[in-house]
């Protein structure tokens, strides 16, 4: 599986990004180009901590067999299986920042992406605001997912 955790990996999403175009039209969902860097940048935030998320389980998660069988579900599901082309409502801490200048938030994009990379997967993550709680390596491959999903919807 794929991880923003290998350096070789983050290269080539970088190049990727690298490619889009701030007039790039989506291939589906309702975001521009602009909105799309934002929001993956604001994913990348969510994971490393500096958006704080109000992830609230229904009181069937404070059991822990249950707990964990969702979350192996749920990770599955998101890591393993196609993603369903515009129809993800994504949570609202995803959508914190708003496009400023192209150049700029392309480089905060790419800062973040590298200094994502740099994290220990194995310390503790910030909770996802759907998910819950995840470890580095899932938030790493889901990262990956995330920033290749948005990617090719902008053809690149």
């Amino acid at each position: 599986m794929k991880t923003l955790f290998r350096e070789d990996e983050r290269t080539a999403l970088a190049r990727r990004i690298d490619l889009l175009q701030p007039d790039s039209t989506g291939q589906w969902g309702k975001m521009d180009a602009a909105h799309m860097i934002c929001h993956v940048t604001d994913q990348l935030r969510v994971a490393l901590g500096d958006i704080p998320t109000s992830f609230s389980a229904p009181s069937v998660f404070r059991f822990r067999l249950i707990r964990r069988m969702v979350h192996l579900t749920v990770v599955a599901v998101v890591l393993w299986l196609p993603w369903p082309k515009g129809r993800i409502e994504t949570a609202p801490e995803m959508l914190t920042t708003s496009p400023l200048e192209w150049d700029d938030d392309l480089s905060a994009l790419q800062g973040l992406l590298d200094t994502f990379g740099k994290q220990d997967p194995d310390i503790e993550w910030a909770a996802h605001p759907m998910f819950g709680r995840l470890s580095g390596r899932e938030w790493g491959a889901l990262g990956w997912k995330h920033l290749d999903y948005h990617l090719r919807q902008f053809g690149v």
